[in-house]
């Protein structure tokens, strides 16, 4: 199976991010000030640390960061016959492809609509809180995502509203 190319769109691509898994507590949280606790907060550095401690995590930060990688799988697998169509040799990153889909919108999938109204009712929601609680962390792979979720009582209203509507 060929993997999506390359659709980091906008901020998330990170992010197909609907019906969020309810989650009492905290679980990425919990293991990061357990397994990362000297490593300083920023440029994904935590993010790395837990995948880098995979064996070592909770049930729920595996599910959850599982959660967060398929999610963004899937808005690329979503828009992937589109992209190929309307924007073969648009590099990805920095918006580049999503701009290239909604510029040809009216001849998209409605499949891939709907993944680019998912990623842009995200960044619309969770922009600001990505910058605030996720600074420098990579997009792509769901990297964005998880860390938001891991972090859910610190979201906007906003954002967590994309998540739990």
């Amino acid at each position: 199976m060929r993997k999506p190319t390359g659709i980091a769109l906008g901020l998330a691509l990170c992010a197909s991010a609907f019906s969020a898994p309810a989650r009492a507590e905290e679980p990425c949280a919990t293991d990061a000030r357990k397994l990362c606790a000297g490593i300083p907060p920023g440029d994904g550095r935590t993010y790395f640390c837990l995948k880098s401690h995979w064996n070592d995590l909770s049930d729920g930060c595996q599910q959850l960061m599982n959660w967060s990688q398929q999610r963004a799988y899937d808005v690329g697998l979503d828009c992937q016959a589109d992209t190929f169509a309307w924007c073969q040799g648009v590099p990805p990153g920095q918006g580049r492809l999503f701009a290239c889909l909604m510029s040809h919108r009216d001849s998209i999938s409605s499949q891939c609509k709907e993944a680019l109204t998912r990623v842009s009712d995200f960044n619309a929601g969770c922009s600001a809180d990505a910058a605030r609680l996720c600074p420098g962390m990579p997009p792509g792979g769901g990297a964005i995502l998880t860390c938001l979720l891991s972090q859910r009582n610190q979201l906007s209203a906003s954002c967590q509203a994309v998540f739990w509507p």
